[in-house]
């Protein structure tokens, strides 16, 4: 049985601590990193084999108002929020938070937390699905 490869998207307003973890997840998972503003604003492919995408909450309620999330996010294994102080209560209000909260994805973290025990919150979220890649993912071309 292949290992299900690892679609995380980490969320955090402070960018040089957000996108330092996501690089060091990412180099765990061997995926890579990719600013949400590429996939979200540039469209950029998603790699079939996993991905860390990084943002800030603004960025993706912002491009939720629009229409929607993309399938991207939605089939995200894990959300990691890292609330740090700079954390306001209009980041808590964001309709995509509000969103992965329901679909039981979203994990907080403080900043500080050692890498091992998000990586222990991702594997959970691994080892716990049970829905099949949607059609989209599982094609010659990919999305």
């Amino acid at each position: 049985m292949v290992a299900a490869a690892a679609r995380v998207v980490l969320i955090g307003a402070s960018e040089g601590v957000r996108i330092a973890r996501a690089a060091r997840l990412a180099d765990h998972y061997g995926v890579p990193r990719l600013p949400a503003v590429d996939v979200l604003i540039r469209r950029q492919p998603l790699p079939v084999d996993g991905y860390v995408i990084d943002s800030t909450p603004r960025l993706l309620d912002r491009v939720a108002g629009v229409g929607g999330l993309l399938p991207a996010l939605a089939f995200a294994d894990l959300v990691v929020v890292l609330r740090g102080e700079e954390w306001t209560g209009a980041d808590e209000a964001c309709r995509v938070l509000r969103y992965y909260e329901a679909r039981g994805v979203l994990v907080t973290f403080l900043p500080g937390t050692p890498d091992g025990e998000i990586i222990v919150a991702i594997d959970a979220a691994l080892r716990g699905r049970t829905v099949p890649d949607p059609p989209w993912r599982t094609g010659p071309s990919g999305p």
